[in-house]
């Protein structure tokens, strides 16, 4: 979504690795910061987003239940072990 920033633990991808990687006040303070400024100079005071519409998101949600309840040939257990 255009115009959407976050940092911090907000910004991760996998729960928890920013407090694994670096200190979450100092990830808060350098990226928070550039989220700001780069906001500043992006965006303009008072713009509004356009509506959604009535489906928005629809698609995603499908594509996680594809993946939730597909039927692979592989166990997790079988992909754990690979990995």
């Amino acid at each position: 979504m255009k115009g959407l920033l976050a940092a911090g633990e907000a910004a991760c991808i996998v729960h928890g690795a920013n407090r694994l990687g670096a200190n979450s006040l100092l990830d808060l303070v350098v990226f928070g910061r550039a989220a700001a400024e780069f906001t500043k100079e992006n965006e303009k005071v008072g713009a509004t987003q356009k509506p959604l519409s009535a489906d928005a998101g629809e698609s995603s949600i499908k594509m996680l239940d594809e993946l939730r309840y597909s039927k692979g040939t592989n166990g997790t257990a079988e992909i754990r072990i690979g990995m």
